[in-house]
């Protein structure tokens, strides 16, 4: 761990290696891109001056998850503003551009699943994003969350119930 040490390139592989599971508990927390986006940056800042305190023994990434989340939680709480993007892939023609109805279906859909989403509990909203979009197993989010595996896997299944219910999504998941 050469960032221990001040190494600025270091510093710089790590960002770049956790950026994506970074943004991603931001964006399931903050409710949007660009409340994400600084939430990240501003964890990545407290991570940088909080390195002497990090302990070489313990796991790196969940303690960049709990600076995260803390990051995200005040940056909803200081900035309640406008609605970011569920990233959805786009339905495309055959030229690469979208058509305007699949374009409009696929509009809604996002709009469903980002309300249903933004609905639901923080623990289930949570246990949700780690499992669909970040693709971690039970285990790990229980590892990451401290709690019992059961738990994830009732939350789960809570949080999937919830989001067909609300965004009238009962074919999809």
């Amino acid at each position: 761990m050469r960032f221990l040490a001040g190494d600025g390139e270091g510093f710089e592989r790590l960002m770049t290696r956790y950026r994506q599971r970074a943004y991603g508990i931001a964006l399931s927390l903050t409710g949007n891109h660009d409340d994400a986006m600084d939430a990240m940056q501003k964890a990545f800042i407290r991570v940088h001056r909080s390195l002497p305190k990090f302990r070489i023994d313990d796991p790196f990434f969940p303690w960049l998850y709990r600076i995260v989340r803390n990051a995200a939680h005040n940056q909803r709480r200081d900035e309640k503003r406008h609605k970011g993007e569920v990233p959805l892939e786009w339905v495309r023609k055959s030229d690469g551009r979208p058509d305007p109805l699949s374009e409009t279906v696929a509009d809604d859909l996002r709009e469903r699943i980002w309300n249903g989403l933004q609905e639901m509990p923080e623990e289930m909203r949570v246990v949700f994003h780690h499992y669909h979009f970040e693709g971690l197993k039970y285990r790990e989010i229980a590892d990451l969350m401290d709690l019992p595996i059961g738990t994830v896997m009732s939350r789960l299944h809570a949080a999937r119930l919830k989001l067909r219910q609300a965004a009238d999504l009962e074919e999809l998941l």
